[in-house]
């Protein structure tokens, strides 16, 4: 049987057979009257850089500041400022920084800050990307709103090599061997000769591209999915090259893998860009694959690993500072914070694994990971740990990440420190509302933990003792009632009276005590029973003396019959206690 390289091969050579030589291989740039060749053109162009070389720096991190740019390498080395204030988000284009300001066209060495060139591009231009190989520089630039794009392609001199001025807007592109490739459209990539401006073959792609991108000495064609650039890119138009895209996962923020490219994203990082996945696309076995097998999300300040076969949450960090940028590299993830700090993670089990840092406040960052590998981190804990270290964050924007993570921490049934998580987040007066609702809705489920249930009932509302909040009642009542923990008794009766309860609680409670009560809780159960026979206002507490007055008549004998026959007759109980006590004891049915 064949393999798949060969299969292309074949293909590839097939198709060069029928357009080798075809003048319409070569045309106008971005025509938008292009008919599918049938990947003749692009295929042409693929042999031709078939031994071409994708350049790839050592990795660089530049930030933008107050004042001008920062940059160093991710290795620490060659830290160095630059004073100029760009218009738009900076690009780490290989290893080269480019940013627009003022009408100009600006380019840097990443190593050291030193400016490579500058070119006029027009007032009302800001950059949208750029890609660089090493000696050619190309940019997409366009009007603040969108429109008027201008692609330009600069030689390591400075000098323009060329200009191309498409009517539709032009997203991000690539340089490779003197070929432009220029996403447009959302589903064509134009491949373009620098030397004539003319195009020499087209990408149509069946995934959104707005993206050409270099990694790991490869180039990529995308945005939420990305197709590869080599001998299969011919039967893309046929839902036949080789893409490489995230599992499906729901999580909150609807994080994407890159932005469009068709926009200019502006100086100041917002929340998309601390709501991220990354990735890193890499061959296996023949097949396109994810780096160590692992894609992760941030969300702020918090950092999540996932499985890329199936999603399954692996680990989470978190971080001291939100996250604004980041990338991710051989081995790991490489997340910029605000502080200026980039932390190096690790892709298998979220360790930590070093870390450099600009030095100061960031308005926005750019990570580039190049050949950058990010090392083995250290022993990060279990993951009901790492869950429980960014659950008990205490700030209101986390909450919504914070109530999808004790979802993935109540799925582990078996651990029962998952429990005393819960009861830590539920007991605390700091935990956001729709956390605290999640963590009493799991608590509910659990069956193991029963020690730390018990202990967290021994605690009442007492605000000089610094307990804030009282523990969870009606969750633990619950649980323990479907274990059958009779040492759960006493403790849900003296919750009972206990006034800073809700009337939730307190029905959960006497609920649960008709299955584990004995008579040393008759006590508890009368008082509550006498206070709200008469009184109970609401649905919670109604069902709560009607589930007492059946305890009274279960354990209390000839003197419980008589609490509950003599309230069933009282004119001052409540109507909807009175009908639903008034068949419990023999003698107020017999009557």
């Amino acid at each position: 049987m064949s393999t798949p390289t060969v299969r292309f091969a074949s293909a590839l050579a097939a198709v060069l057979a029928v357009g080798c030589g075809s003048a319409s291989l070569r045309g106008p740039a971005f025509k938008d009257d292009w008919q599918d060749d049938g990947g003749r053109g692009i295929a042409a162009v693929a042999a031709k850089l078939s031994g071409a070389h994708v350049a790839e720096s050592k990795g660089f991190v530049v930030g933008v500041t107050t004042s001008g740019l920062v940059g160093m390498g991710l290795d620490g080395s060659g830290r160095w400022t630059h004073p100029g204030l760009p218009d738009s988000r900076p690009s780490i284009a290989g290893g080269v920084v480019v940013y627009t300001a003022g009408g100009k066209l600006v380019a840097l060495d990443c190593a050291n800050g030193r400016e490579l060139w500058q070119v006029d591009v027009g007032n009302d231009k800001r950059l949208r990307g750029a890609g660089d190989d090493g000696s050619t520089t190309v940019a997409s630039i366009a009007g603040e709103s969108g429109g008027r794009t201008l692609v330009v392609a600069v030689s390591r001199n400075g000098s323009v090599i060329q200009r191309w001025k498409p009517d539709p807007d032009v997203g991000v592109p690539a340089v490779l061997g003197n070929i432009v490739f220029a996403p447009w459209d959302s589903q064509y990539v134009s491949a373009l000769d620098v030397g004539d401006g003319s195009e020499v073959g087209r990408v149509l792609a069946r995934n959104v591209v707005s993206r050409a991108v270099a990694i790991g000495g490869s180039l990529y064609f995308g945005e939420n999915a990305l197709v590869k650039f080599d001998a299969a890119i011919a039967s893309a138009s046929r839902g036949d090259a080789h893409v490489v895209k995230l599992p499906e996962r729901e999580l909150p923020g609807k994080p994407t893998w890159f932005p469009s490219g068709v926009q200019a994203l502006p100086v100041a990082a917002g929340a998309p860009d601390a709501i991220r996945f990354y990735a890193r696309p890499v061959e296996r076995d023949g097949k396109l694959g994810l780096d160590s097998q692992r894609f992760a999300a941030t969300y702020f300040r918090i950092v999540v690993g996932f499985n890329e076969s199936d999603a399954a949450l692996k680990w989470t960090r978190t971080l001291p500072a939100e996250v604004i940028a980041g990338d991710a590299a051989s081995g790991g993830f490489l997340f910029c914070d605000v502080t200026g700090a980039v932390w190096f993670t690790d892709a298998r089990a979220g360790g930590a694994s070093g870390k450099v840092s600009l030095g100061t406040p960031l308005k926005a960052c750019v990570v580039s990971a190049g050949s950058f590998s990010v090392p083995m981190g250290s022993d990060s804990g279990s993951l009901t740990a790492q869950l429980s270290e960014a659950i008990e964050l205490r700030e209101e924007q986390m909450a919504t990440i914070q109530r999808f993570l004790l979802r993935e921490l109540g799925t582990n049934e078996s651990d029962p420190s998952v429990t005393k998580t819960l009861l830590d987040l539920a007991s605390d007066a700091r935990t956001q509302p729709d956390v605290l609702a999640e963590a009493r809705t799991l608590l509910a489920g659990r069956r193991n933990g029963v020690e730390y249930m018990l202990g967290a009932l021994e605690r009442h509302y007492d605000f000089l003792s610094d307990v804030l909040r009282p523990p969870p009642v009606g969750p633990l009542a619950d649980a323990l009632a479907a274990i059958g923990e009779r040492r759960a008794a006493p403790l849900l009766a003296a919750h009972l009276n206990d006034p800073a309860d809700t009337p939730n609680d307190a029905r959960h409670a006497a609920h649960a005590l008709l299955k584990l009560a004995s008579p040393s809780e008759l006590g508890a159960v009368r008082t509550f029973f006498s206070l709200y026979h008469s009184t109970a206002d609401e649905e919670d507490l109604i069902a709560a003396a009607v589930d007492a007055a059946r305890i009274l008549v279960q354990l209390g004998g000839a003197e419980g019959a008589s609490v509950v026959e003599r309230a069933a007759r009282d004119p001052l109980t409540v109507p909807a206690v009175r009908e639903a006590i008034a068949s419990l004891t023999p003698n107020m049915k017999s009557g």
